[in-house]
Order: structure tokens, then sequence, then C-alpha cells
């Protein structure tokens, strides 16, 4: 999907900024194409630009950061070479993490890039209407998801959305919040109608938002808007669940997708979940965590297209959802999916209602359970809720947030995850991912760290 064929201003400012992101957070706008020059084609390539930024994030690894709540969390484990993920692994993450300030500084690339595209869009009147709607409907959407990445991870991190040469402080993380959802209600207001998993619509907007809004404890909106995408009748939920895995990876389910073309070469996350026995090989850098094998239920279909068992050395299980059977790293990023929406609902009316029984919320989490080979359950409470979207979000990048949102059985005045880090010898604190040493190094503001790191 990715344009090669950007313009050299656009390179020269992703180059730019990549390398300062490491360092501080500022945008040079001297780098940038003057708004008044940018015609249609131009926009186009520098939207592009946007999309190439959440794949690669002018770093290398960043595709990791797809899985690296499920390392947070107790659906991956780490096995091997790469030591940075044994701290994400182990939830003792050391701000020196080079992996972890890439998951920092690659996502402001793509932020940097939305905001040069969203003021030429607002600032160029030579660029129709009609051209220029769709495309600020996908920037607002890439942006937001960009800080939807950022502080899940980070928690506060800082809100740039000018071209301004300034050191930038942290905001809170309500207000990051508040600005995805001021950018989702733009892109909702903005981008085309779902056509092509591919690239950012509507419904996938509502879709995040929805996602958002079960973060942030607004249930009513939560359920709003994943019936909205529901009701849009533009996906299905697959039968087959393995066919949503498999080449050419076009499911109904799929919402939005950041996908690879099978010559980029630039995502290797089928290499580090893969053992080298599986089609395409594998370094089996991380493995399954026993716990997850566990979690699916007899006759669950989402096992066997999830995960595999190996016998050869390294033993055990790996994941099977980022296939790429021709070791290419053609495969997509999955972010969206319309099963989710059905699991956000339901959650999201079971917490309006607090009813064991609500017929509304057993009727959407029991749509998804049997057509993944399940009986239907006949009450409902929250953990059983989080328990379907571990086993049908896994290796999706929702685990550690849920669980961070989601209070433990156990103990509710503590969340799964500060049950989780407590009983391997970390504390809450360890929930947040640090600011990156190397950022903070040349941006003091960025300080103090988060609680713990400092």
């Amino acid at each position: 999907m990715k344009n090669k064929v950007l313009l050299s201003c656009l390179l020269m400012a992703g180059m730019m900024f990549t390398s300062s992101c490491e360092d501080q957070l500022k945008i040079d706008p001297t780098a940038s194409l003057a708004p008044e020059l940018v015609g249609p084609s131009d926009a186009s390539k520098l939207l592009t630009g946007i999309y190439d930024a959440l794949q690669e994030g002018g770093t290398n690894y960043i595709y990791l950061s797809y899985v690296t709540e499920d390392l947070s969390a107790d659906n991956l484990v780490y096995r091997a070479t790469f030591f940075q993920h044994g701290e994400v692994d182990n939830n003792a993450i050391l701000t020196d993490n080079v992996l972890v300030s890439r998951y920092f500084s690659g996502p402001y690339v793509a932020i940097q890039r939305a905001n040069d595209l969203i003021e030429i869009l607002n600032t160029n009147a030579s660029i129709a209407e009609s051209v220029k709607k769709p495309m600020l409907g996908q920037a607002h959407f890439l942006r937001a998801y960009a800080y939807y990445k950022l502080v899940t991870l980070f928690g506060g991190v800082p809100i740039v959305d000018n071209r301004d040469v300034v050191k930038v402080k942290r905001n809170t993380e309500e207000e990051v919040y508040n600005k995805i959802i001021e950018d989702l209600k733009l892109s909702i207001d903005n981008a085309p109608s779902f056509t092509n998993n591919f690239f950012a619509s509507a419904e996938a907007a509502k879709g995040l938002l929805a996602r958002v809004y079960l973060i942030r404890k607004n249930f009513p909106l939560a359920k709003q808007y994943a019936n909205e995408v529901i009701t849009s009748n533009k996906f299905t939920v697959a039968t087959d669940y393995n066919s949503i895995w498999a080449p050419p990876y076009k499911s109904s389910e799929h919402i939005f997708t950041l996908n690879f073309t099978t010559t980029e070469g630039s995502n290797s996350l089928s290499y580090f979940l893969q053992h080298a026995s599986m089609p395409g090989g594998g370094r089996a850098e991380l493995p399954v965590d026993q716990s997850l094998i566990d979690a699916y239920e007899p006759g669950d279909k989402r096992k066997e297209a999830s995960v595999v068992q190996v016998a050869t050395a390294p033993a055990g299980w790996y994941s099977y959802k980022h296939r790429d059977p021709n070791g290419t790293g053609g495969h997509p990023l999955y972010v969206l999916r319309i099963s989710e929406m059905y699991l956000i609902a339901a959650e999201a009316q079971y917490l309006i209602s607090n009813s064991a029984t609500d017929a509304e919320a057993l009727a959407s989490i029991n749509y998804i359970r049997t057509r993944r080979g399940l009986g239907e359950l006949a009450t409902l409470d929250l953990q059983k809720v989080i328990h379907e979207r571990r086993v049908e979000l896994a290796f999706e990048g929702t685990r550690w947030t849920d669980m961070k949102r989601t209070p433990s059985p156990t103990n509710p005045q503590k969340s799964l995850a500060t049950v989780f880090l407590e009983s391997k010898g970390r504390t809450a604190n360890d929930a947040l991912y640090p600011i990156p040493q190397s950022a903070i190094n040349t941006n003091e503001l960025l300080l103090p760290n988060n609680p713990g790191y400092n």
C-alpha cells in the first residue's frame, strides 16, 4: 500500500523529525512545504506518508509496538536475545530501552505528518472540498490513532498540533484522550464511508471512538458508537475465524488494518512471533504464555487459528495470527475488527444495567461465542467479557489496557494489571512505560517521568 514516491520535502521533514524526536519533541517548519504550493496530487502523497509513518515510524522495529501490550500482559513471553523484550515481559523497563524509545518517537512521526497535511488542507483554498474532506477525515483518524498508541503505553504525553519549534511539555492523560476524541469526531464528519480496510473510514473512527469511550468509562457513548459500526452493515462476523488471518487478508471482519506488501520487507512481526518450523519461518523470540492457552474453552475455533504448538526446540506454543507463509513481511497489522464492536456493546450494556441477565448484553456476547463454536452464556459478569476479549483479540494490542482498566475479581480495589504486577514483585507504577531518557536528555520539560522512573 505504501507509496515510496513521497515528496522530497516530506522525506526531509520525516527524517529531521525522526532524528530529533528521539531527542526532543519539536517540529521544524522550515522542512515543510508551504501550504499554498501543495496541489491535490501532492496532498495525496502527504496522506500516504502518514500511513507510512504508522507502519514504520521512521525507525526500525516499531511494528513490535503492535504486540507490546500482549508482552506486558499475559499473552506473550520473552525467550530469545532481544533483552529489551525481556524488560517489557518482566514489567521492569529501563528508561534507556531502545525499543520503548522507538514506541514513543514513532507515533510522533505520524502526528507531525498529519499536522502538516491538516494545516495545508485547512489553509489551501485551491484544493476542492470534495478532495479535501476525505483527506482531512483520514488525517484526523491517523493522528488520533497515533496518540492512542502513545497514551495507552505512556499515559500523559505532549500534544503537538502545530509546527512551532519549541520544547513541549507533557499533557495530562485526560487531555490526550480529549484530543483523541476531538480528532475522531472530526474524522467521522469528514472521512469517507468504508470501502476498504486498507484505509481509514468514518466507521473506523467510530470503532476507535467506541474503544476510547469504553476505556474512559463513558459506557453509553461506547455502546452507541459500537452499535453504529455494527448497524452500518459494512462488516460481518466471520464464521471461519481462521479466514480472518489468512492471505489475502481481506476478511469481512476488518474495519481497519495497516498493510504491507510482499516487496516492502519492513514488517518482521511474524519473524519475531513465529517458530522456525512454521511456514515463512521465524526466530521464536516471543512464544505464547501458557495462561492464554489455558484460557481457550474446549471447542473454541479461535485456538487453532490463533496459536500453534511446536514440538521441536524451542518447543512451545506460538502465535499464528500474524502469519506470513512466504516470509516476506507482507501481513497486516490489525487495528479494528467488527467482533470487538460486539464485545464493546456487550460490556457497555452490562455496565449500564448492572444485570447479570441483561438480554441485550448477553445477545451481543453470545453472537460472537456461537460463531466461534461455543455455547451461549446464561449470565454475564465483567470478568466473562474480559475473558472473551482476551481470546478473541489475542495479539491485537488490547490486552494490557484491558487489564489496567478492569478490577481484579480477587481484589476489586486493584486492577487486573496491578494484581498481575504485584505477583511478579512489581508495583502499580510499572503499568505505564517510562518516558525514554533519550527524549528527556534534550527536552527537560518531559519531566517528571512517570512514577517510579524518576
